[in-house]
């Protein structure tokens, strides 16, 4: 444990955009992104719930869509990755508001968040608990889901889609569909 803390502070000097472009090979790298990003996704989470269980939800789907933001980016469109990863966040989070129904301007409110509170320094405390709380995230990953679940879900997370994670693995949609729906819901099982 402490060993991957220790690697994962290695990066710790490098830039978002420097982390994406090794996180294809490096998965050490993926972690210090999510990890950097770990704090505007509670944020903007806490933002669009009206409960803990929906601010739950949200945080998952907001690192659902980090992880997309990261296999996705592209440095030749001349976007700083924070930009772009801050959209994809918010734009997941308000589709699943309105397909939750919640109300209008319930959602509209993501935009009105005080900069100095994504700006404030963490505390080392706090960014030990963020490293040990994706830690034990990632272990429950690898040791709950079973192994079909595991690889749609990575295939998944990483852009591919349902159709083409289905052909690859020799399986239905429906059967990549319902893999996913359970590792969703024994992350969110986990969360809680």
């Amino acid at each position: 444990m402490e060993k991957l803390l220790e690697n994962i502070d290695e990066y710790s000097g490098m830039t978002d955009e420097e982390l994406v472009s090794k996180s294809a090979s490096d998965k050490l790298a993926c972690e210090a992104l999510i990890l950097r990003y770990t704090k505007l996704i509670f944020i903007k989470a806490t933002m669009y719930s009206e409960s803990d269980s929906d601010r739950d939800d949200l945080c998952q789907e907001g690192l659902m869509a980090l992880l997309k933001a990261i296999m996705s980016y592209d440095n030749g469109r001349n976007a700083r990755f924070s930009t772009f990863a801050e959209v994809c966040i918010v734009n997941k989070m308000r589709s699943v508001c309105a397909r939750a129904a919640k109300a209008p301007a319930f959602c509209e409110n993501i935009d009105d968040v005080d900069e100095e509170v994504l700006s404030e320094s963490e505390t080392p405390e706090s960014i030990y608990m963020n490293k040990e709380f994706f830690s034990e995230l990632r272990r429950a990953v690898e040791n709950e889901l079973s192994g079909t679940e595991r690889q749609v879900f990575d295939m998944v997370i990483c852009g591919t889609s349902y159709k083409d994670t289905a052909d690859k693995l020799g399986l239905s949609e429906k059967s990549v569909d319902n893999a996913m729906q359970r590792a969703r819901r024994k992350i969110r099982m986990y969360l809680k």
